[in-house]
């Protein structure tokens, strides 16, 4: 294996780099693979749009595998045209994914060619190449395409800059669950899981979000229907509140005391020197649950039940939930703007993000009106 992705710690800071979890490249011999990592530390400390942890690692993964790519074919680096970029387009066209087994997205191939534009553009102006090897043309979109959100802003003239090697693909639309799957689901769960998965579809937490909650952030019983909870591990980094459902806060507490207090008594029985983590939910080693495992665990349930989704659909289906709840409630005169409520709840940075569950709540009414009516009923 030619190169390896690591991660910069408080001990392990090349470059001077001022911030942990930047992704690294290393190449056979441990050394670091200059021009990569030099871009991904632009990426995460000098370029002021991209704060977000995960977007550095999806960066380092798409360098990574291209490198990778680079040593299996022989290629060097820094002399590579159009024709290898297809080459490696092409063959994710046509083969799985290594780690997945699963065809690669459409929108995966282009983001991975996207990374790699921006990375070979980077190097042509800091002097490293000559020329970028991924030219960009305008692509002006089909005028049966539905005008987005914010087009009366819009002052490209639905022009949209992509490179040559950009494959054409269908954006598909978020898709929340019924109630009745997302009961079904929960059925077949454990505590812990049910647990999980009712923090994510009544609050809209991410994976590594529900991963990151802690012991002390858990707030006693309230009187309230919503308990305000403050998550700290979030996409962005930035603070932001949730609000769970008093009585799911008033379960999660009975788990603390009785399943995960007895995981961790175990735990100390196998090893004397166990340290409890401060995390609420563990495995049943008494190690933390971490994102990877919270997507492994829904991934599993859903497969055997022979539902298709994932862990994601779950803050769909919040989204689009409560989004509706919150136009009903601007309706019957409520002073809020409900778009702007939902991406604070949600954590996005940008509005677009937020607005495309317009377009959720639009296109299946019927159904998203039947789960604000019914989803909260049967887990609270």
């Amino acid at each position: 294996m030619v190169a390896e992705l690591v991660f910069t710690t408080d001990r392990f800071r090349p470059f001077g780099a001022a911030a942990p979890d930047v992704p690294m490249l290393l190449d056979g011999g441990m050394r670091l693979i200059e021009p990569a990592c030099l871009w991904l530390m632009h990426i995460a400390l000098v370029r002021g749009r991209t704060r977000s942890r995960q977007t550095w690692r999806t960066y380092g993964e798409a360098l990574y595998d291209w490198w990778q790519t680079l040593e299996a074919n022989g290629w060097a680096w820094d002399e590579v045209g159009t024709g290898e970029l297809a080459a490696y387009r092409d063959h994710m066209l046509r083969h799985p994914s290594g780690h997945t087994g699963r065809p690669y997205a459409r929108s995966t191939i282009n983001g991975r060619l996207r990374i790699l534009s921006m990375f070979y553009r980077w190097c042509a102006a800091d002097g490293l190449i000559n020329r970028a090897p991924l030219a960009s043309g305008e692509l002006a979109l089909s005028r049966n395409r539905p005008a987005g959100f914010f087009a009366h802003l819009d002052a490209s003239g639905g022009i949209r800059k992509v490179n040559d090697l950009t494959v054409r693909h269908a954006a598909l639309l978020p898709r929340p669950l019924a109630p009745e799957t997302i009961r079904r689901l929960i059925a077949n769960m454990n505590t812990r899981d049910r647990l999980i998965v009712e923090w994510a579809v009544t609050t809209g937490v991410r994976r590594m979000e529900i991963a990151g909650l802690g012991l002390s952030t858990l707030p006693r019983g309230s009187v309230q229907p919503m308990t305000a909870v403050r998550i700290d591990v979030t996409k962005g980094g930035k603070a932001r509140v949730i609000y769970p459902p008093s009585p799911l806060v008033d379960r999660t507490r009975a788990y603390v005391r009785e399943e995960r207090a007895a995981v961790v008594r175990r735990a100390k029985a196998r090893d004397p020197g166990y340290a409890e983590p401060d995390r609420l939910f563990l495995t049943e080693q008494g190690g933390p649950m971490t994102p990877r495992r919270v997507g492994l665990m829904f991934a599993g349930v859903s497969k055997r039940l022979g539902v298709a989704a994932h862990f994601h659909a779950l803050r769909h289906t919040f989204a689009s939930v409560m989004l509706r709840f919150l136009q009903r409630q601007a309706d019957q005169g409520a002073e809020l703007n409900p778009l702007l409520t939902l991406q604070t709840l949600l954590g996005h940075a940008d509005l677009a993000t937020t607005a495309i569950y317009l377009r959720v709540v639009a296109t299946d009414l019927s159904v998203i009106e039947a789960s604000v009516d019914e989803l909260y009923e049967a887990l609270l």
